[in-house]
């Protein structure tokens, strides 16, 4: 089990990761602290990397540590609310399997 994403010198607890967006070939990691860091992986690394902490994939851009969502919003909005306030829209493609992972 990888506990730390390392990304050069930088060393991120996985724990401390809200979500992780995606940019073309770069990837935004955003921290609990408020902190955010550009790093030139995909965002397909990072949903391979860290497959086992059942991170979620609610559209092509974005990854979430599900320990950080506040909310989910499956019929007006659909979109993912996090505790530090940032909402995640889900695409229309993903919608119902999230709803079944979630019902579960």
């Amino acid at each position: 089990m990888v506990e730390y994403v390392v990304l050069g010198s930088v060393k991120i607890p996985v724990k401390d990761i809200l979500v992780i967006k995606g940019e073309g070939n770069y990837s935004n990691i955003f921290t609990q602290d408020g902190k955010h860091i550009l790093t030139c992986r995909t965002l397909k690394y990072f949903a391979t990397m860290l497959a086992e902490y059942q991170f979620i994939r609610p559209s092509k851009s974005a990854l979430i540590n599900p320990d950080s969502i506040e909310h989910i919003d499956f019929k007006s909005q659909k979109a993912i609310r996090l505790v530090n306030g940032d909402v995640i829209s889900i695409s229309r493609r993903n919608v119902r399997p999230l709803r079944e992972q979630f019902k579960a």
